[in-house]
């Protein structure tokens, strides 16, 4: 009873499956039918539907749906003969997925996303004559459309036109507004057909390869605006150029699309604000400077904005929409000349020419070779071979940024790991652009804008380095300042820079009628110093007063080597007692200091001039009268203090 009661079952399972076979069937052939095709396998090649189109074995018109229905019948047979129904049910399953996969293809509108709908897709590279959209749509019912299995399908420099087959399915009940984006700006020709029942009812022209076609929005790619009606709808596009072949598509609902827009506007607005002020920056310290670094910098970063405004279709939408062979080579000539101006920076920044001149010689030639190359290619007319020189010549110039970089600070630039830093980044920002609109990586939005991040980064550090290298610059200046201003053998101050400082310091004390006083130093007998003991016994004599005096100074007071062997103190706030009171202290440094490191050597001595501001009109008064006090100090024996008298003082303060 049990094995009747499972033959019962296991045929009552077996109806049913054909019942949901014979379903998918009828499904299947009225999804066809709508998109107008036959569901038949035809028996010969002339039952083909559409006009005649390049030989095809018929082996193709198989295609993996037709497939599938055939794969299903034989299963349904064989569950109706009694196949043991868990196997059977197994079976059947894997059919009818295998199926529903097929019909997979395409997109079902209500709840669409906003990304790339190249998987969704069939391509078809076409060879020989053009095809019309007819004869186009033909080998697509014939299966020579083949999935293009990535988001965005791209095919490399100088590829054949490219056909693109996609099926959008609005399961409402009323048309549904959408904004096709379709190619990249740099496509020569685009042509769009809408087809509703295997007819194209809509079709439109775009491209820069001539100005009546429809101009890009930038880099959002050629925009159609259409209502898509209920049911199945196709989008047929044929795509050509000589550049690289990118065929991003999108279908985005009106607020997407405005939404993209104003992203769109406000990224590139940022980064041509960002890159203005830095170019506005250095061209005015190129102004004030006239440091060749500065504008290079400038020129550089300039057509870096050119070349943007240009492969983004801003410059075709907007500068020079009529001029379509213009549009067809300043791309790629400005990719070459904004290589052309990165090296030229290079070389003014990191001093080539001075420090490695064979890399400099080696960039100049890379440079001519460069312009020479696209130059060629646009007298000849080879949008390809300009295409192909203009990228090998970007990853070329990525590379030796780099390269220079390394060479620079392996020589010891500091400014250089700033420079390197920033040549990696626009390095790996460029690579990543060309390769993905050319070939390795894949297309999209964010690796399509990497050379502007790159850019932005790398014009920062730059920017750092182009700082780093002012405040070197600036420490330069300031130790060469301060050296002029310092006698090198005592570090004391020199004549002119203790001028500069004593005349604020007089003025001060002459508007305020503060006290203020003068001490003028003069070793005795120094040549003979020189002469008996050697001039480097001298120079040490020379220090150890030096030391003496910046021991003695107070806050505030200023030391200097009036030149030779003589020395000045100015101290303000002293008068000319507590000015004599230092002065004797000082002499009895000196006279402790010996005046070689020989046995049985004499000891240094100076004359002193002590002067306090009285009625003097100007500081050279005072340095003056204290310098015949010093005088008066020699003819007195010399190894004294001599001063003015206060009334009835005497002016022999010290001596031997």
């Amino acid at each position: 009873m049990h094995s009747v009661s499972l033959i019962h079952k296991s045929t009552a399972f077996a109806w049913i499956y054909e019942i949901w076979c014979a379903g998918c069937v009828v499904r299947h052939s009225a999804v066809m039918r709508q998109m107008g095709i036959d569901a038949r396998i035809p028996e010969t090649i002339h039952e083909r539907p559409g006009p005649r189109a390049p030989e095809i074995p018929v082996r193709s018109m198989l295609t993996p749906g037709r497939i599938a229905i055939f794969v299903l019948f034989c299963l349904r047979r064989a569950c109706v003969a009694a196949m043991r129904p868990a196997l059977a049910s197994g079976f059947l399953w894997f059919a009818l997925v295998s199926v529903s996969s097929v019909h997979a293809q395409g997109v079902v509108l209500d709840g669409l996303s906003s990304g790339m709908l190249g998987r969704a897709g069939t391509v078809m590279l076409e060879h020989g004559s053009a095809f019309s959209a007819e004869e186009a749509l033909a080998l697509q019912r014939q299966g020579a459309f083949k999935g293009a299995g990535v988001a965005v399908p791209k095919f490399g420099i100088g590829s054949q036109p490219v056909w693109f087959h996609l099926s959008v399915d609005n399961r409402g009940d009323r048309a549904v507004s959408r904004r096709l984006l379709a190619g990249v700006s740099w496509i020569e020709r685009l042509d769009v057909f809408i087809v509703r029942g295997g007819v194209p009812v809509s079709q439109w022209g775009a491209g820069d390869g001539d100005a009546s076609r429809r101009h890009p929005l930038g880099s959002l790619g050629y925009a159609f605006d259409h209502d898509f009606e209920p049911g199945i709808t196709e989008i047929l596009l044929r795509a050509e150029t000589a550049d690289p072949l990118a065929l991003p598509v999108r279908l985005l609902s009106p607020d997407a699309a405005t939404a993209a827009m104003r992203l769109q506007d406000y990224g590139y607005g940022m980064l041509y604000g960002f890159l203005l002020a830095l170019i506005a920056y250095n061209a005015m310290l190129y102004a004030g400077l006239r440091d060749s670094s500065h504008l290079n910098y400038a020129l550089y970063l300039a057509t870096f904005i050119l070349l943007n405004i240009s492969y983004s279709g801003r410059g075709y939408e907007w500068l020079w929409p009529e001029s379509v062979i213009f549009q067809q080579y300043v791309t790629l000539v400005l990719m070459v000349l904004f290589g052309c101006a990165g090296l030229r920076f290079a070389s003014s920044f990191l001093e080539l020419g001075r420090l490695h001149p064979q890399a400099e010689r080696g960039v100049r030639a890379l440079m001519w070779i460069g312009l020479g190359a696209i130059a060629l290619t646009v007298v000849m007319q080879s949008q390809a071979a300009a295409a192909v020189v203009a990228f090998v010549f970007v990853l070329a110039f990525s590379v030796l940024m780099v390269g220079l970089g390394v060479l620079s600070l392996r020589h010891g630039r500091r400014p250089a790991s700033y420079f390197l830093a920033g040549a990696v980044v626009a390095m790996a920002g460029a690579a990543v652009t060309a390769t993905s609109v050319w070939a390795g990586l894949p297309y999209s939005e964010a690796l399509f804008h990497a050379a502007e991040l790159g850019m932005v980064v790398e014009g920062s550090l730059l920017a750092l380095a182009l700082a780093y290298r002012m405040r070197l610059v600036q420490a330069a200046r300031t130790e060469a300042e301060h050296l002029s201003r310092i006698d090198p053998l005592t570090g004391l101050l020199n004549r002119r820079a203790f001028l500069g400082l004593a005349e604020g310091v007089w003025s001060t004390a002459a508007r305020k009628g503060r006290p203020l006083s003068v001490i003028l130093i003069d070793l005795d007998h120094f040549k003979t110093i020189n002469d008996t003991y050697g001039h480097e016994t001298g120079d040490r004599a020379l220090m150890a007063v030096a030391g003496a005096l910046n021991r003695n100074c107070r806050r505030g007071d200023i030391s200097a080597r009036w030149g030779g062997e003589e020395f000045i103190l100015l101290l303000p706030e002293t008068s000319a007692e507590q000015a004599r009171t230092m002065a004797v202290r000082l002499l009895s440094d000196i006279r402790a200091m010996p005046v070689s490191d020989q046995a049985g050597a004499a000891c240094l001595s100076a004359s002193l001039g002590v002067v306090e501001r009285r009625k003097h009109e100007v500081l050279e008064a005072l340095i003056r009268e204290a310098d015949g006090c010093m005088y008066e100090a020699k003819r007195a024996g010399r190894g004294c203090v001599r001063g003015v008298p206060d009334a009835g003082g005497d002016t022999a303060l010290a001596a031997d």
